[in-house]
């Protein structure tokens, strides 16, 4: 059996954090199912931190153990503010206990606009397996649509840190420049954990 490296170790520990505060998020429509669903829970969060660098994830892993010092749940905070576009009547009456983004916004919407980009490639090369995600764009988000990709991920960006913020923007551009896309290498990885030995082969069993 391999032995897991320091950077798996790492990777693993920010996702089971991110699972325990999770556990604690209660909704008005009660206990949501994928709380009780650690297996795609564990392969989604880690899927997406595989693609940064050690130094995003410590600093993240900071973010965390801040929020927790606080009495924070940055998992609350995320779906708050996806709320407030799939039920904005709900989102006014939590709003006051989430914290000012109003200095992340900038950098938030550099990284948003990038990730659309790719998400739009995604869907022009992988359609079949695109489909199978979040509706793409904030505009579509809705009770019966849920939160898209857009809102999901500005939601979550709005809970890191400015110092976390500014090393993902790095990252994100620095990858676009290359011609890279880190969403591409996300989901690959998902796809991976779940068996498939490329996107193609995903795509080939979704058409």
């Amino acid at each position: 059996m391999a032995e897991i490296s320091e950077r798996e170790r790492l990777i693993f520990e920010v996702a089971q954090t991110e699972w325990e505060l999770f556990q604690q998020v209660y909704n008005t429509g009660g206990r949501a199912s994928c709380q009780d669903d650690p297996d795609t829970f564990f392969k989604m969060r880690m899927s997406q931190w595989m693609v940064y660098s050690d130094e995003v994830l410590l600093r993240y892993r900071a973010d965390l153990k801040q929020a927790v010092s606080e009495g924070r749940n940055p998992i609350f905070e995320k779906y708050g503010w996806m709320m407030e576009t799939t039920y904005p009547e709900e989102f006014e009456k939590i709003k006051s206990h989430l914290p000012d983004i109003s200095n992340k916004k900038e950098v938030v919407e550099k990284i948003v606009k990038i990730n659309l980009e790719w998400d739009a490639e995604m869907l022009r090369d992988y359609p079949n397996l695109r489909k199978r995600g979040r509706v793409a764009t904030t505009d579509q988000d809705g009770v019966m649509a849920g939160s898209s990709m857009e809102s999901y991920l500005r939601g979550e960006l709005y809970t890191y840190s400015e110092e976390t913020l500014a090393l993902i923007l790095t990252e994100t551009e620095a990858a676009k420049e290359k011609g890279e896309s880190l969403l591409k290498q996300t989901i690959a990885n998902e796809t991976a954990f779940y068996g498939y030995q490329s996107l193609e082969d995903a795509e080939a069993r979704y058409a």
